[in-house]
């Protein structure tokens, strides 16, 4: 039979071929091509090891270099008894008009990104996709705050989606080891997705982008913020709307994650110490002020951006609104 998460819409596929799935005693085997996905601690691990493109077999280096740094963090968090505190891995949101550190206890200036990107939209009832959930914060807000119908998380690192596992576990969220690039997930069965601060470590966006469109149902929204090359964003666009996307919203944030980030910037030294090879690393990775990435957030070179892109069922084009 198909291998489904219970309260969710969304079905869990073959990675290659993208059918149903059966269970075996320690692994989830394809019913159509045979391949099969082992099993630990009841969590499969959708990669693969053929790639399906010589396209995605040029990344692999790179994914491997994520899941290792990931690796370390976690780590890292775990040496530090700061794991289980820990469920946000990103920027974060400040609000301009506030003073800085206004937004008092732990992950708020996170769950403030969430809701800014979230903005008006009615998620209650929906089945939602994370793609690059990392540690599950936004996994447990939904689930906590905003009533979903569910929400599954998906990353890459094996030992984010074992966090997860142990840490943000409710009724209606599941998690999966996958790559955002080849997602196994049935084609037109989200209502939502949502990816924040991860696609930047995507080695093919455009891949990312089209598995995001085939997921989702007509009419399903993508709710996109990450940081990206200014010269980047017309390329983006061009895509969205070639795959078929509708362009509801268009977001500058930038001056607000780098208040959020300037803002955290001594605790999160002391969560990441110890993670990577140099004090410069760590600075490297937060962007930390005097790094490369952050003068060009501050010039304008490096932009967030909050997109929301429509699966339009009747494939018509709109003009985005900016903000």
């Amino acid at each position: 039979m198909n291998t489904t998460w219970p309260l969710s819409g969304i079905t869990l596929v073959c990675t290659e071929c993208k059918s149903g799935l059966y269970e075996a005693d320690d692994c989830l085997i394809c019913e159509n091509c045979g391949l099969e996905y082992a099993r630990e601690e009841g969590l499969a691990s959708m990669l693969i090891d053929r790639p399906v493109a010589e396209k995605l077999a040029e990344g692999l280096a790179q994914k491997e270099v994520v899941i290792g740094m990931f690796d370390s963090i976690n780590r890292s968090l775990e040496e530090k008894r700061l794991s289980r505190f820990s469920t946000f891995i990103n920027w974060g949101y400040a609000p301009k008009n506030e003073q800085p550190g206004s937004l008092k206890g732990i992950n708020q200036s996170s769950i403030r990104l969430l809701r800014e990107i979230i903005g008006g939209l009615d998620v209650s009832g929906k089945d939602i996709l994370e793609i690059g959930c990392g540690r599950g914060g936004n996994v447990s807000e939904l689930c906590k705050s905003y009533g979903t119908g569910s929400v599954v998380g998906i990353d890459l690192t094996p030992s984010n989606i074992q966090f997860c596992q142990r840490n943000n576990r409710y009724e209606q969220a599941y998690y999966c080891i996958g790559d955002a690039e080849q997602l196994p997930v049935q084609t037109e069965s989200c209502d939502i997705v949502l990816n924040i601060e991860s696609s930047h470590l995507y080695p093919h966006i455009e891949l990312f982008f089209a598995e995001t469109y085939r997921v989702l149902k007509p009419g399903g929204t993508f709710l996109y913020a990450d940081i990206m090359s200014a010269s980047d964003v017309p390329r983006y666009e061009e895509q969205w709307q070639r795959l078929g996307f509708r362009t509801a919203l268009i977001r500058d944030i930038t001056g607000n994650v780098l208040q959020s980030g300037d803002d955290a910037l001594d605790s999160r030294l002391h969560a990441l110490e110890g993670s990577f090879e140099g004090e410069g690393q760590v600075w490297e990775w937060l962007e930390a002020p005097g790094t490369q990435n952050h003068t060009d957030m501050v010039t304008g070179r490096r932009v967030f951006k909050i997109v929301h892109l429509v699966k339009d069922a009747s494939g018509a084009e709109g003009e985005p609104s900016h903000g």
